[in-house]
């Protein structure tokens, strides 16, 4: 097993979080009017604090080499 700290995770893949984020809101609710870094900013904050600060992750989604 290995630990991650979730809000490293989610800030190094943060642009296509962000992406796919506001991708499913807008499919989802294609009327609705929002401030897309706001909106973003909460998401981020709710999962972050939803979240324990370290996740254990099981080995088989873990590689760990020089990249």
């Amino acid at each position: 097993m290995a630990k991650i700290k979730i809000e490293g995770v989610v800030k190094q893949l943060d642009y296509e979080f962000k992406k796919a984020f506001i991708k499913t809101v807008r499919a989802k609710f294609p009327e609705a009017e929002f401030d897309e870094r706001e909106l973003y900013k909460s998401f981020f904050e709710n999962l972050v604090n939803e979240c324990k600060r370290w996740e254990t992750m099981p080995d088989d989604v873990i590689e760990k080499g020089d990249y």
